[in-house]
């Protein structure tokens, strides 16, 4: 394994590159080891209350090989570090808690708790992740600049005709992967951004993404700035995502 900043360095690119070809290409998966932090399970209660999960032990994050989740990897590629991410106690906002398949740093000891409802974690010592806690693995092989240039080149045409969610459909596609978790992934990364963070949408590039609070389950809003009034951007609901879907895969 190598550091993603010595990596870079040794091919002469910078770091958010690499990052943004394996997001892109799903070629790999970049992970991170930290020198500190710890997570806890929780319980949810019948009454939507979350309290320690009965008998288990704190979850170590130091000098572990940990999984990124998708969505949060595209957060990295524009984000300033360190990542924070702070200290939470039983009874708190559950919005701080994560759910198994949405946390954004999985250590291999997580899999225990694998097909248990209602099971939910938090970070109970703070966790500060900076860029020299990335790694890839040495053998990785990065594209060289000219054809990244030229893609990016191709990119920019394409981003004057297309709207983005069909650019990063096709790029979904075109990777083996399903409409139905291309979709639930593109909510996810609404989830990161909030219309506040910009993120990096696969075969698109970066963008900011928002939730519809008119339908948080059907209704996604993106834009190309930060939003800053609830009228700002541009709505893709899951119909018009499905159709293009369609017409792109070539099935109707």
């Amino acid at each position: 394994m190598l550091r993603i900043v010595d990596y870079a360095k040794r091919k002469d690119v910078e770091w958010y590159e690499i990052i943004r070809q394996a997001i892109n290409e799903s070629s790999v998966a970049p992970v991170v080891i930290l020198s500190q932090g710890e997570l806890r399970a929780y319980e949810l209660d019948k009454d939507g209350i979350l309290y320690d999960y009965p008998d288990a032990e704190p979850i170590p994050l130091a000098f572990l090989e940990c999984t990124l989740h998708p969505a949060f990897l595209a957060r990295l590629v524009h984000v300033r570090f360190p990542v924070r991410f702070k200290p939470v106690r039983e009874n708190e906002d559950a919005a701080r808690f994560y759910q198994l398949e949405d946390m954004p740093i999985k250590p291999p000891s997580l899999s225990r708790y694998e097909r248990l409802d209602r099971v939910w974690f938090g970070f109970s010592k703070q966790v500060s992740m900076t860029l020299d806690d990335l790694w890839i693995p040495d053998e990785y092989q990065f594209k060289t600049k000219e054809k990244s240039q030229q893609k990016s080149i191709e990119l920019t045409k394409k981003k004057k005709q297309i709207k983005p969610h069909t650019i990063y459909i096709a790029n979904q596609i075109q990777s083996g992967k399903s409409m139905f978790n291309s979709w639930q992934f593109l909510k996810r990364l609404a989830s990161e951004s909030r219309g506040r963070e910009i993120v990096e949408l696969p075969g698109f590039g970066p963008i900011y993404l928002k939730q519809s609070s008119q339908d948080i389950v059907n209704s996604i809003l993106y834009s190309e700035t930060v939003f800053k009034t609830p009228a700002d951007g541009e709505i893709v609901n899951k119909n018009s995502f499905d159709r293009a879907w369609r017409r792109i895969s070539g099935h109707k």
